[in-house]
């Protein structure tokens, strides 16, 4: 765990929340490891008011477990955007990088069963632990 606290949302992440500029949001900064390996950065953002009384401890574990077991709220989808860029100092400290190695971000808004969003994230992916799968329709 990086950082986990409540501040106000910005107008960009409030857009992407669909909710007001400065209403509470949770800030969750947290690196995600496998088999004692770092393999993603996450940086996540989630409205209070729709996902309340979140602590520390739910945060080191699963939040969508928090969301679906404690809340018993339906997670339906979300939208995700994958680009490919250049590690930063950051990256390449959590997630034991070298300098000339990249890594691949996933953007993602979520939304619950009733079309309301309640997360907005970036995450930082290890490029050599990461897999990306699509089905097309055509």
């Amino acid at each position: 765990m990086l950082e986990f606290k409540i501040i106000n949302a910005s107008e960009t992440i409030a857009d992407m929340l669909k909710i007001e500029k400065d209403e509470f949001i949770y800030s969750i900064h947290r690196v995600r490891y496998v088999d004692d390996i770092p393999v993603v950065i996450e940086k996540t953002y989630i409205p209070l008011n729709l996902i309340p009384g979140m602590k520390l401890a739910d945060v080191k574990g699963s939040i969508y477990s928090y969301i679906q077991d404690k809340l018993n709220l339906k997670i339906q989808s979300a939208h995700s955007t994958v680009r490919a860029y250049k590690s930063t100092d950051l990256d390449r400290e959590y997630l034991e990088l070298n300098l000339d190695e990249p890594v691949l971000e996933v953007e993602r808004v979520a939304y619950l069963d009733n079309g309301k969003v309640f997360e907005y994230s970036f995450s930082r992916h290890r490029y050599d632990k990461f897999e990306f799968k699509a089905i097309t329709v055509i």
